[in-house]
């Protein structure tokens, strides 16, 4: 911004300053300070901040430009310290700061003939207050624009999220807007096959010029489109374009043909197209919007308010098209959109991603795995031996419980034996007692009762051997090693049990089975005689092979879903191995493609679904 020269004489300071029509107000308003400071000034210099650039520029200088370097260096300095300062360098030089709302706006630099004048300060801030006015005025004429903007953006906005349907929503936004911005017509297109396809038209036309209208604005909207660009013709300025520039200062490389076409042949004095994108930081657009007015001298403010709507209009009727949108419509824009990002430029890392997932799938449909199912395993013992009460009585003693391993002919239980020691004793005397009575008769030659005598001896003889093997039996032994699986008499002491009741299980130390619980999707794949392996979760990281050797025909149903019992034997045995242990069982079926490996399962689903929905 170059600094004007003040040559200006002031009989009444600040009056100035109210005159209508005022060509610079800054040069007015440094006439009248060097005006009321009585002509003690030599030189002066009103510096301002420009909001564009950002930089310090001088507005305004008197009485000539340049300003002296003593000066220039002292309201630099001040600029730079953020104070006001004084100094005397031959002369009084003074440079002030203008603060407004905490902001630095600038500084006003004094050069006087002698020394700084006491009057000055109070002049200087009398002054500063109609510079504050100015921009106040400045300050409230843009926020109402803002608030103006920002007002019809959100009643527009309602006005699309109200209607019923999107083309609705469209017709009554194109038609409020051009109510609310003055215009003849407002047109909008979305981009479709890469060409802009006409949507919606504010008002009516007459039926016999709509085709053609609706072309002419096609027309135009893809030549805003081409340059990605708003573009604004007016027929004045086009009448009165100058050469090398289109109307209006237009550079010549913008083609506005369709417009002028537009303006020419539809009778638009001023015609606004502006293109807009799907998002913040995309690039390619996908719609235009097309203001025409009647008059071809259109407010600056009504050009800002319509290019202002253009982005946030076209977001939201984008977002309500496309929520309106079918399904397979979606999956088609989607998988198009994503074929762009693919093969147009820029985006290199989702190249890559795409491709190493393309490296990996042609990988894996050619290098093959095992294949191996999953299942739920536990341990059984290969022999489960029940040990039962042989008679009717009482535990006496217990020696072991479950979990305890036991050896062959380890005592596991004492029964009470008291009642048979004295069966065996009550028979004993018996028996001799009829061989006593056999030895009488034998004497006296008593054939008859030598018989009968005989016969009572055998029958006591026979239940005592009866007692004493009961006796024997009342001490209940393990009948090989092994671990008991079941059964705790120890907290059971001096109770009774039944003949044949269960008092323990054991299962022997060196022969388990595994048993599988494979899922119904599985079964088919499995036959006896195949291997797998099997790992606990007491012992991880250890595995122990097996070999398949029954598969039951019957379905079990565990947690909601069908599985199968397999059996299995263990190929090789470990101490530390108990019945009950759980784990996971991997059975080898063979070898296949690590892609179909992966993906089987979800394949035979969905044929499955495929013949029980559509029947092939």
């Amino acid at each position: 911004m170059a600094a004007t020269e003040v040559s200006t004489q002031v009989s009444d300071p600040w009056l100035i300053l109210g005159r209508e029509g005022d060509p610079d107000f800054f040069t007015t308003w440094l006439t009248c300070l060097v005006a009321g400071l009585g002509g003690e000034v030599r030189e002066a210099a009103l510096v301002l901040l420009d909001a564009a650039s950002g930089k310090y520029h001088p507005v305004a200088v008197w009485p000539r430009y340049p300003i002296s370097p003593d000066l220039a260096q002292l309201s630099e300095q001040a600029l730079d310290k953020r104070m006001s300062l004084t100094a005397m360098r031959g002369r009084g030089l003074m440079a002030h700061l203008l603060v407004y709302d905490d902001t630095l706006k600038g500084v006003v630099g004094l050069a006087f003939g002698g020394a700084v004048p006491r009057q000055v300060m109070a002049w200087l801030r009398w002054g500063q207050g109609w510079l504050e006015r100015g921009w106040l005025e400045g300050e409230d004429e843009g926020a109402t624009e803002v608030r103006e903007r920002l007002l019809l953006a959100l009643d527009l906005t309602m006005i699309v999220l109200d209607a019923p349907k999107v083309d609705a929503a469209i017709h009554a936004v194109v038609t409020e807007a051009a109510n609310r911005l003055e215009c003849d017509r407002v047109s909008v297109g979305f981009v479709k096959d890469a060409q802009v396809v006409f949507a919606a038209l504010s008002h009516s036309v007459e039926v016999e010029r709509r085709i053609e209208l609706i072309h002419a604005i096609e027309a135009a909207m893809n030549e805003a489109l081409e340059q990605s660009t708003p573009i604004h013709v007016g027929l004045r300025e086009e009448r009165q374009g100058s050469a090398g520039e289109s109307g209006g200062g237009r550079p010549d490389w913008i083609n506005i043909r369709e417009h002028q076409r537009l303006i020419r042949d539809f009778g638009a004095e001023s015609i606004l197209s502006v293109p807009f994108a799907a998002g913040e930081h995309e690039t390619r657009r996908v719609g235009v919007f097309l203001f025409e007015w009647p008059e071809p001298d259109v407010a600056e403010v009504r050009i800002r308010q319509a290019e202002g709507l253009t982005p946030i209009l076209g977001r939201v009727l984008l977002h309500r098209r496309r929520a309106e949108r079918g399904w397979f419509a979606r999956l088609t824009e989607g998988s198009g959109e994503e074929v762009q990002r693919l093969t147009g430029p820029m985006r290199g890392y989702r190249k890559l991603a795409v491709l190493l997932v393309v490296v990996m799938l042609a990988f894996f449909s050619w290098i093959q795995g095992e294949y191996r199912l999953s299942a739920q395993a536990s341990l059984e013992g290969g022999v489960r031996r029940i040990i039962a009460a042989p008679f009717d009585g009482y535990v006496a003693q217990a020696r072991v419980r479950a979990g305890q391993v036991v050896q062959t002919g380890e005592e596991l239980v004492l029964l009470d034996d008291r009642d048979l020691r004295l069966e065996v004793s009550r028979w004993a005397s018996q028996q001799a007692q009829f061989q006593k009575q056999s030895d009488d008769a034998q004497a006296q030659h008593n054939l008859a009762q030598i018989q009968i005598a005989q016969a009572q001896a055998r029958q006591a003889a026979a239940q005592r051997e009866l007692s004493e093997a009961m006796l024997m039996r009342a001490r209940i032994v393990a009948p090989f090693a092994g671990v008991i699986v079941s059964g705790d008499l120890s907290q059971h002491l001096g109770g009774s049990v039944n003949k044949g009741q269960t008092l323990f299980e054991i299962a022997p130390l060196d022969a388990y089975r595994v048993v599988l619980q494979v899922e119904e999707f599985d079964i088919g794949q499995v036959s006896v005689g195949q291997h797998g392996e099997l790992m606990l979760a007491a012992l991880p990281g250890v595995s122990f092979p097996f070999v398949i050797s029954l598969v039951t025909p019957v379905a079990s149903v565990t947690e909601g879903r069908n599985h199968f019992r397999v059996e299995a034997s263990l190929m090789q045995g470990n101490p530390r191995l108990r019945p009950g242990m759980e784990g996971v069982g991997k059975i080898l079926v063979g070898s296949e493609l690590l892609i179909w490996i992966w993906t089987h399962r979800f394949f035979d689903w969905l044929r499955l679904q495929a013949w029980s929905w559509l029947g092939i």
